[in-house]
């Protein structure tokens, strides 16, 4: 392999050796980069690939020995993939796949020059079948969930099961429970209903607003207590809808943070993780017309914590197996009068 130095480029070279003659071209560069196959027919697609000179647009090029490919690279930052990385896989069928995301990843790019490695970089790299509905940066991608937050998400692996999901979000046939560890207890349980608009001087934060303000989306979640120490509290939050920063903007709008989201306001002593996760997933499924209901287990740095701080007595090592928290039952009891 050789590495040419270039105006605004760097190029790789590589020659194929007797053994790799006849070698299919995607599969020759997948082996010699470390990528899949899909991010392989990304860059071909994008005319970065010359065999013998001439730009290839075929995926399956069968090579000959002594042949000279060469890989262009762009002056973007190369994506650096998170040590260590784990995605447990919750559910899996041909039509979906549910996954437990963990903390400061990010579900995709949010724009073209974005070098963050992602969930769906990672969804390629392993070869999962995506969707292809919308921009090439989100397929597969239904819905989101926060860079620091963990939990429940759930990925379409063809174009009928993403238009039957993406119709179930709208109708709130599919949705997500969430617990959060709040800096104070709540008075009593809560629906806030208030519209929410990008901070005029700050464009990646959200604030409450009133209803008839230009440009603002509404929103409206349900929060109800679980359990508390006096200090701080463990809750749970219905969406009913999915905007950005949802629960933490309105935390906000009733001076409550989540534990570490300085973001938003915290300002106590913990320092770690934002403690936020996705614990409860539900749909129909597209094809059997099932309703599934998902649990996501809390990562052990949140469950250390909540049980440090909220269920001491409980044997670890027996909480760390079957922790859980009927999020949709007690939701349903929390609200019944209201």
């Amino acid at each position: 392999m050789q590495i040419n130095k270039q105006n605004k480029h760097d190029s790789l070279t590589f020659y194929v050796q007797q053994e790799e003659s006849k070698m299919r071209l995607d599969k020759f560069l997948a082996q010699k980069l470390g990528l899949s196959r899909n991010q392989i027919s990304k860059i071909i697609q994008e005319k970065q690939i010359t065999l013998n000179g001439i730009f290839i647009q075929k995926n399956g090029t069968s090579l000959n020995y002594n042949d000279q490919i060469t890989l262009t690279l762009t002056n973007k930052q190369s994506k650096i993939k998170p040590s260590n990385l784990n995605i447990p896989i919750l559910y899996e069928d041909e039509d979906l796949l549910i996954l437990n995301k963990p903390i400061n990843l990010i579900v995709h790019q949010t724009h073209q020059e974005d070098s963050q490695y992602t969930l769906q970089d990672w969804l390629q790299e392993n070869n999962f079948p995506l969707s292809n509905l919308g921009d090439s940066c989100r397929q597969g991608i239904i819905h989101r969930l926060d860079k620091t937050t963990s939990g429940a998400i759930v990925i379409a692996k063809n174009n009928h099961a993403h238009e039957i999901l993406s119709q179930q979000l709208k109708s709130r046939e599919m949705g997500r429970y969430y617990l959060c560890v709040i800096d104070s207890p709540l008075k009593q349980n809560i629906l806030i209903d208030t519209p929410l608009i990008r901070h005029p001087r700050n464009r990646l934060k959200y604030i409450p607003t009133t209803k008839n303000t230009p440009l603002s989306k509404e929103a409206k979640t349900a929060f109800y207590k679980i359990i508390n120490n006096d200090k701080i509290e463990l809750i749970g939050a219905k969406l009913f809808s999915g905007r950005t920063h949802q629960i933490r903007a309105h935390l906000s709008k009733i001076q409550r943070h989540i534990l570490g989201d300085a973001f938003y306001g915290y300002k106590g002593n913990y320092t770690a993780r934002i403690l936020l996760h996705s614990h409860l997933l539900y749909l129909t499924h597209p094809t059997t017309k099932q309703r599934l209901e998902i649990y996501a287990p809390f990562w052990e740095d949140m469950l250390l914590f909540l049980h440090q701080e909220f269920y001491p007595t409980q044997n670890l090592e027996y909480f760390k197996k079957n922790f859980k928290i009927p999020l949709d039952q007690l939701y349903h009891s929390s609200f019944s009068n209201s």
